[in-house]
């Protein structure tokens, strides 16, 4: 919840200009054009709490953001909640309150469950669709009736945990297979149950295809077809960062938190010993992510709580080979997570492209607004400019000023040698600039330009209006 009111912005480009986009077209009216090719599940619900904050006459996109990212953080509660059923039946109630407070405070989790990234929302169902199965398995020597009826949530759960992220594909693809494999204690009709619960999720999602799309495979063939084809995903990451296939091991290694990263990983693998359908579903997704060519570190992010599930189960083994380090281990591990979650949790990401487009929508005077991006391009996120939004033209070092139809009165600039620009600016625009607000990057921000200044940029923002 913290996280939700301090933790603006957005954090990748599909956070924002994918999924929230998409919810201000639902919520707007417009719909989603008939090439979308995510499920529209996400979307939908974020538009529909937008058309309800506007129909009670809220309209500032700050405001209608942050409680967006409240009600992303009501829920992701709900992993929390499953970690510890998981736990709380395999290791007992210590373990499970050692895995739920890893997953409320490890400093990645909170921040990315109030953003907008399908990477993090399913988690939920995803560890949702692992705690009825261990019901159903429970429930099935005793009442298979009930067993069928967790066994069909189960399904519907890792069924919405795939159309959310289609990329789970190969995780997904191994739980079933455990779960149908495995010969005791559920019963063929418990399974068949289980896969009802996916086929209702895949006709439903067909159903949405061909509204939206006019095709009822349309998602299936282009988010899950090019995986049909891993050989040129293997070496093909159209424009986005390629990495080894060890890639993933090593980010695991340097994000829990080195050097106690290698013991904790070892205990997770210990741990598959004691919850076998868990250590099978990371291992494949691991697998299947690593073998692709596009490695982003978000993608990690659905397998971060049955890490944390992982590790504890394998900490009695841990314990007992670390046993003097064991206490000093943790110590230093919360230390050092818990100035990375203040950090975190804190932070105004793409403060520098976000706060400027706010800082004129609450001026409520804006005709039109000029972007100069000379020190770095991007795509501007122009929700936060409101509704109705005035006109935007966005410009690179080289080109041309033409002012569109309606009067621009505020200028945003992205320069190096600002100064300069502003002149060349108001002569283009035959109009005098005065600065009204200089709009510097978060700290995060500036971290993650410190750490990979490639992809991540850091830069000031000027705001002038026109006279």
């Amino acid at each position: 919840m913290v996280a939700a009111v301090f933790s603006q912005g957005f954090l990748a480009s599909d956070d924002h200009h994918v999924v929230i986009n998409a919810a201000d077209q639902i919520a707007g009216g417009t719909g989603l054009p008939t090439m979308y090719a995510r499920s529209a599940l996400f979307p939908g619900v974020i538009g529909a709490i937008m058309a309800v904050t506007r129909g009670i006459g809220i309209h500032d996109p700050g405001v209608e953001m942050l409680i967006v990212r409240l009600l992303q953080a009501a829920y992701s509660l709900l992993a929390v909640y499953f970690v510890y059923k998981i736990l709380e039946r395999s290791v007992g109630r210590d373990g499970a309150t050692l895995g739920g407070l890893l997953t409320a405070a490890f400093f990645a989790m909170p921040v990315t469950a109030v953003h907008q990234l399908e990477e993090s929302v399913c988690q939920v169902p995803l560890l949702a669709a692992l705690w009825w199965w261990q019901r159903a398995e429970g429930e099935a020597p005793q009442r298979p009736p009930l067993a069928n009826g967790w066994a069909a949530l189960s399904g519907v759960a890792l069924g919405l945990a795939l159309i959310l992220r289609f990329p789970l594909v190969g995780l997904v693809a191994a739980f079933v297979m455990v779960a149908l494999l495995r010969p005791r204690p559920v019963t063929l009709v418990t399974k068949l149950a289980f896969l009802a619960g996916i086929g209702w999720i895949v006709v439903l999602q067909g159903y949405s295809n061909s509204l939206i799309n006019h095709e009822w495979w349309y998602s299936f063939v282009h988010r899950l077809g090019p995986m049909l084809h891993p050989q040129r995903m293997a070496v093909e990451a159209e424009g986005y960062p390629s990495s080894p296939p060890w890639h993933y091991v090593l980010t695991l290694l340097a994000a829990l938190i080195p050097p106690v990263s290698v013991l904790l990983l070892a205990a997770a693998v210990k741990g598959g010993r004691h919850v076998p359908l868990v250590g099978i579903a990371a291992l494949a997704f691991l697998v299947s992510h690593s073998l692709i060519a596009n490695k982003q570190e978000r993608f990690l992010l659905p397998i971060l709580p049955l890490l944390f599930i992982l590790i504890v189960a394998g900490l009695p083994w841990l314990a007992a080979r670390v046993a003097r380090a064991y206490r000093g281990m943790w110590l230093y591990f919360w230390i050092v997570n818990g100035a990375f979650l203040i950090v975190m949790t804190f932070s105004f990401a793409k403060k520098d492209r976000v706060a400027p487009l706010l800082y004129v929508y609450r001026r409520h005077d804006a005709t039109g607004v000029l972007v100069a991006q000379y020190n770095q391009t991007f795509t501007v996120p122009k929700y936060y400019l409101g509704r109705p939004a005035p006109a935007l033209l966005v410009v690179t070092r080289g080109d041309a000023v033409r002012p569109p139809a309606a009067p621009i009165n505020y200028v945003i600039l992205y320069s190096d040698t600002p100064d300069t620009d502003q002149a060349v600016l108001a002569a283009a625009l035959d109009k005098q600039l005065t600065l009204v607000k200089t709009i510097v990057p978060s700290l995060a921000d500036r971290l993650a330009h410190a750490i990979n200044p490639r992809h991540n940029k850091a830069r000031t923002a000027a705001i002038y209006t026109t006279s």
